[in-house]
């Protein structure tokens, strides 16, 4: 029962984290970046997950956050649609899970598994709730016409009556003592602090030019310094999740996406399960056979295909990013999770899992105005911003390893 508790609360977990990025109409103050846009919910959701996994313990505290986690999620979904809402719940979700997890790998890999593969299909999972409308603009329709959600509500109700169960028949006593080590907030707060400064940068630079604007971004670089910082800071060899976070945030900047026609249902269904088979397979493999040499490999073979853009070697992007890097991704995670408590914090598992999600901006993009939107996803520019930006992934990627080795090699607090 509480495996099946950590299945189901990471799953919620990443759909809730999963947000839409930049809100182009919003407001760029330092109010407007924390309400109105992703990176602002997002910081405090992953200050609000490592705070929870580093400092509760008693099994009856993490029950009652998560039940009351999803119970907000899914009166959210259902009565008050509200991103900042949904963000927060699942970083309390996240915190909660992780402890929960700690200790067992097995956890560890079903919280993985299940973190990733909610974040993966966020969007289809949204498609499946409103095949006709998108959500993004319900804010103009009424409830008549969005349509009533049933994913997300369903998958809450679970969520409370697994936890709940799980609480009354799991007696275990294996979870670590509090974390307060300055070094672990420091970490936390360079994270999460360090993504909203860069998102409340890139919307300064997005609009500074008033509708009319185009541009290029490459602050988003700056990324790389403050997750090495903070895997650098994170005491023992806590750091390597952080690192792997990177990894796999730097890898899917070059990913490509498919576009389907989200009111056939068959194909929606199918992109769930074919994300949902690549990420099991993973974190099987990563269990059974560990090696995060390998992972790190494959994930800057998955940044290169990049490159590919033209028919009909772009076929090759789409099939590693569609196939290849979820299966990588939960490989890498789950390779490199912590064998037993002491190897690393629940706060530094936490940490590493949000990394994909702390950063709501593009690392390299060239953006202009169409009807609708910024071109934030997509490099419209010369090839040099494809090279540059596909050229930081791997290197990125390849740095995480070299880090990931060294980490490796640092002597276990007693």
């Amino acid at each position: 029962m509480v495996a099946l508790a950590v299945l189901l609360t990471g799953l919620l977990a990443g759909l809730s984290m999963q947000t839409d990025g930049v809100d182009i109409f919003g407001d760029t103050s330092a109010g407007g970046v924390l309400f109105s846009s992703g990176g602002g919910g997002v910081a405090v959701a992953v200050i609000m997950a490592s705070t929870i996994a580093m400092t509760v313990r008693r099994r009856i505290v993490l029950a009652g956050l998560a039940i009351a986690a999803a119970v907000v999620a899914g009166v959210t979904a259902l009565l008050m649609p509200s991103d900042l809402a949904e963000v927060i719940a699942g970083g309390v979700l996240l915190g909660c899970t992780a402890v929960r997890a700690n200790g067992s790998r097995i956890r560890q890999a079903l919280l993985i598994g299940s973190f990733l593969l909610g974040l993966l299909s966020a969007g289809a999972v949204e498609a499946l709730q409103y095949p006709d409308i998108p959500r993004r603009y319900a804010d103009y329709l009424t409830e008549s016409d969005i349509g009533t959600p049933v994913v997300v509500p369903v998958l809450c109700v679970l969520v409370v009556l697994t936890v709940a169960l799980a609480a009354r028949v799991d007696h275990a006593d294996d979870y670590p003592s509090p974390d307060s080590n300055i070094r672990t907030v420091g970490a936390i707060l360079l994270i999460a602090v360090g993504g909203l400064l860069l998102n409340l940068l890139f919307l300064h630079d997005v609009f500074r030019g008033g509708f009319g604007f185009e541009g290029r971004w490459y602050f988003g670089l700056l990324t790389v310094p403050v997750l090495f910082g903070a895997a650098a800071l994170l005491p023992g060899r806590g750091g390597v999740s952080v690192l792997v976070g990177a990894a796999v945030l730097l890898t899917s900047t070059t990913t490509a996406g498919v576009g389907i026609d989200v009111s056939d249902r068959a194909w929606t269904l199918g992109l769930v399960a074919l994300t949902a088979a690549s990420v099991a397979a993973g974190a099987a493999l990563g269990l059974r056979w560990g090696r995060p040499l390998i992972g790190f490999v494959v994930l800057a073979v998955v940044c290169a295909t990049a490159l590919f853009e033209s028919e009909p070697l772009d076929n090759v992007n789409y099939v590693a990013s569609l196939v290849i890097f979820p299966a990588a991704a939960a490989y890498l995670y789950v390779a490199c999770s912590p064998a037993g408590p002491t190897s690393a914090s629940p706060a530094a598992a936490t940490l590493g899992l949000a990394v994909p999600v702390a950063i709501t901006v593009p690392i390299v993009v060239s953006y202009g105005w169409t009807a609708y939107t910024p071109l934030t996803s997509a490099i419209t520019g010369p090839r040099t911003d494809l090279w540059l930006s596909t050229g930081a992934a791997v290197v990125t990627v390849v740095l995480a390893g070299v880090g990931t080795w060294v980490l490796g090699r640092r002597t276990l607090p007693n």
